[in-house]
């Protein structure tokens, strides 16, 4: 199944030579309501990234103009299981030895960063990393209680954090976007470096200070089968020599790709 993506060429050049796709760290997105959510004093979009597809096959004129750059803007279509998978074995964490061996699309090296820790993802049906966004009257009903506090006494709490409620809803203002999306969660601590009876202190006192993780963007590699197969179509108003440039690309990194007029071409001035 393909899932479509409008961005500008300079994007799509980035894509085809890095084989990368970019995800967006949740308060950086122009919706600025989901990016701004607060759960018990935590500003928990600090740790979501994203990036932003839709599984709709008709050309979308807001999503066109709203995110292809106006004239230099392209769709690309992808099959939804598009990443590299890496096969992990008997990692070595934090000087602790861990054993047994599975599939995900993190590379293995990046276990081993002792400033943060990104969540591993193997499944592409897994809700966790591709979400349908759902569509509501208000944002903050729906993610207020993401984050739940407890008191256990002696000076101690207990915190649960519902990482899969962030990035999963947007204000209705927002539903012509029929948005599907790859998310994922990075906490600013590594917990294999920290000693097992001392970790749930440390996420704690992460979460609740706030802590930033250093940067707002996140690559993931593209299966390279999958990239090779891409479909791109030219913005409604694309010129001669941006469909030039397109296929210059196309024919550099992506071969077997194809490349296909906008049905609204003779339709739309974007």
């Amino acid at each position: 199944m393909k899932i479509y993506h409008y961005t500008t060429i300079e994007s799509l050049a980035l894509i085809l030579k890095n084989k990368t796709l970019l995800f967006n760290r949740l308060d950086c997105v122009d919706d600025i309501e989901e990016g701004s959510v607060m759960s018990s004093g935590i500003n928990i979009g600090q740790y979501v990234f994203v990036s932003c597809w839709t599984e709709s096959a008709e050309e979308s004129i807001p999503l066109w103009k709203m995110y292809a750059g106006n004239k230099m803007g392209v769709r690309i279509g992808l099959e939804r299981n598009m990443f590299k998978q890496y096969l992990v074995q008997n990692p070595r964490l934090g000087g602790q030895q861990a054993f047994g061996s599975m599939h995900m699309y993190i590379p293995p090296e990046e276990l081993e960063n002792p400033d943060y820790f990104i969540f591993p993802i193997h499944n592409i049906e897994e809700d966790f990393f591709c979400r349908k966004v759902q569509y509501v009257e208000d944002v903050n009903e729906k993610t207020r209680n993401t984050v739940i506090i407890t008191p256990t006494g002696q000076d101690k709490v207990n915190a649960t954090i519902s990482f899969g409620e962030i990035g999963r809803y947007k204000h209705k203002r927002w539903s012509f976007q029929n948005e599907t999306r790859f998310v994922i969660t990075i906490s600013p601590f590594n917990p294999f470096f920290s000693k097992p009876e001392e970790v749930a202190t440390v996420a704690l006192n992460s979460y609740m200070q706030n802590k930033i993780i250093c940067f707002d963007k996140y690559f993931l590699h593209l299966d390279l089968t999958v990239l090779a197969n891409i479909e791109i179509t030219l913005s409604p108003n694309a010129t001669e020599g941006q469909r030039v440039i397109v296929e210059s690309l196309t024919r550099q990194y992506a071969p077997n790709g194809t490349i296909k007029p906008s049905s609204l071409g003779h339709l739309v001035k974007i």
